[in-house]
C-alpha cells in the first residue's frame, strides 16, 4: 500500500496518495494521524502586499505607466512597475535617477500621477 501512495505522487496525484496513506494509517495500529499532503508549486501564499491576484502587465500598459513616470520625474531609467492597489492607484513605478536614488511614482488606472515620492537611496 505504502508502494502505491509513492508511485501517486511521483505521478502528480497528491490527492490519490492521501487517501491511499490515510487508508494505510487506518490499517495500522496507533493513533490515527491525518497525512501532511504537500501542496501543488502553483498553488501559494505571497505576503507581498501589492500582490493581489491580478494578472501581469501587458507589454503596451508597462510601456505606457514607464513613459508617464519617467515624464514626470525628467531622468533616469525605470528599474520596476507593478501594479497596485492601494490608495487609489493602479499603478507603482519605481524610477532611479543618474544620482542612485530612486523614486517611487503612483499611476492611477488611466495612468495619471497620483504621487511623487521624494528621491531616496534603495535599502534593498
Amino acid at each position: 500500500m505504502a508502494g502505491a501512495a509513492a508511485a501517486a505522487v511521483l505521478l502528480g496525484g497528491a490527492a490519490v496518495a492521501a487517501a491511499a496513506a490515510n487508508q494505510l494509517s487506518r490499517n495500522a495500529p496507533g493513533p490515527n494521524v491525518s497525512p501532511i499532503v504537500a501542496m501543488p508549486a502553483s498553488i501559494g501564499w505571497d505576503d507581498d502586499d501589492d500582490d493581489f491576484g491580478a494578472p501581469p502587465l501587458s507589454a503596451a500598459d508597462q510601456d505606457r505607466a514607464a513613459n508617464v513616470a519617467l515624464a514626470q520625474v525628467g531622468q533616469g531609467r525605470v528599474s520596476e512597475i507593478e501594479r497596485e492597489n492601494d490608495g487609489g492607484a493602479a499603478y507603482e513605478v519605481e524610477v532611479r535617477l543618474d544620482n542612485g536614488t530612486q523614486v517611487e511614482v503612483l499611476l492611477g488606472p488611466d495612468f495619471q500621477v497620483l504621487y511623487q515620492g521624494a528621491p531616496e537611496y534603495d535599502d534593498d
